[in-house]
């Protein structure tokens, strides 16, 4: 039996606990009298690999928006390792640790794989965006990312000659510049073949086994069975079931929520 859905004041409960990376407690976002979300919660375990399923429309994009700053709630609350982040900027959030990625891979083109590597811990501090010269642990930190998702190779190319596979790596590579505690990753494995969709999939469990909490919008259910626990559904802007992958596959409301869309 699938457990039921996490309630706000469960969650803001969840979000002093030390073990919790992060803890959204009743949001609610809406577009032009359009409900995205309503009374939505939950919270991910550090050191977990966890989903957020749906349907198409279900809110899943506008929570991650909303976690990361792009999207501000009109009302509930976020935190991040039990810090309120609702009204923070954007790079505010990357401070406490949390980096995402996104549906479709946001690179700088015309910039070498290195330079895109940069990018992201430039974006930090304002002063460093007008700083032209790669420092020496910038380097050697891109480096060692970029050898650790066999890219290394391609580091003088740029980056709009890579493969969308490779462009993929690319991007979640540079989202581990920072060193984040939290990753989320929207859609990671969509628009790849089944060997690449592996070997991000090898890549999340080794970053995971390193002490990186990830937490995981996908479509594709054979990469989301395999790989992650917990498993949260949303529906029509709410979290309507979480649990294990098993408990969630057989749950009758999960079930219907496909199906009947």
């Amino acid at each position: 039996m699938t457990a039921a859905p996490t309630a706000a004041a469960e969650v803001e409960a969840a979000a002093r606990d030390s073990s919790t990376s992060l803890a959204v407690a009743g949001i609610t976002k809406s577009f032009g009298g359009i409900q995205a979300l309503t009374d939505a919660s939950l919270s991910v375990t550090k050191g977990t690999i966890t989903a957020l399923i749906g349907p198409n429309g279900s809110g899943k994009t506008t929570m991650f928006n909303c976690i990361t700053g792009f999207y501000q709630p009109e009302q509930g609350q976020i935190y991040v390792s039990g810090v309120p982040i609702v009204g923070k900027r954007p790079s505010d959030i990357v401070h406490l640790g949390l980096m995402r990625t996104f549906q479709v891979t946001r690179i700088f083109r015309r910039m070498t794989v290195l330079e895109n590597m940069i990018v992201p811990i430039r974006q930090l501090t304002f002063r460093s965006l007008f700083t032209a010269a790669i420092k020496g642990h910038e380097q050697e930190r891109a480096e060692s990312l970029l050898e650790f998702f066999g890219i290394l190779k391609l580091r003088d190319q740029p980056a709009g000659s890579l493969s969308f596979g490779q462009q993929k790596l690319l991007e979640l590579a540079a989202a581990l510049m920072a060193d984040p505690e939290i990753v989320m990753l929207d859609e990671p494995a969509g628009g790849l073949n089944p060997v690449m969709i592996e070997k991000v999939a090898d890549h999340v469990k080794e970053l995971n086994a390193r002490g990186v909490t990830f937490l995981i919008i996908e479509h594709n259910m054979g990469f989301v069975m395999n790989l992650c626990d917990p498993i949260i559904v949303m529906h029509r802007g709410t979290v309507i079931a979480q649990g294990s992958p098993g408990a969630v596959r057989d749950d009758p409301i999960v079930l219907d929520a496909y199906l009947g869309d």
